[in-house]
């Protein structure tokens, strides 16, 4: 039997909403969602300093899944830490 860990992210229609969810229990102080000339979006999320680690997450595994979701859902190409 295998068994897997499942991890619940609350959806909300709004990106700048469910990023900072993806990325809770962290603390994000601001997030800014930004188009570039060459038509990309990218988040930028500003974290507390004290929860980066845990935005980040063991092996950059919270980061990546965060960027994944904002990719799937809302045709965001990156989510940066900053």
């Amino acid at each position: 039997m295998v068994t897997r860990d499942v991890e619940v992210v609350e959806y909300a229609d709004a990106p700048d909403v469910f990023i900072r969810n993806a990325f809770s229990p962290a603390k994000v102080r601001e997030l800014r969602i930004i188009e570039r000339s060459d038509g990309r979006k990218i988040a930028i999320a500003n974290i507390d300093p004290r929860d980066k680690g845990v935005a980040i997450g063991k092996n950059g595994k919270n980061a990546e899944k965060t960027r994944l979701f904002a990719k799937r859902y809302f045709q965001i190409d990156d989510v940066v830490i900053t």
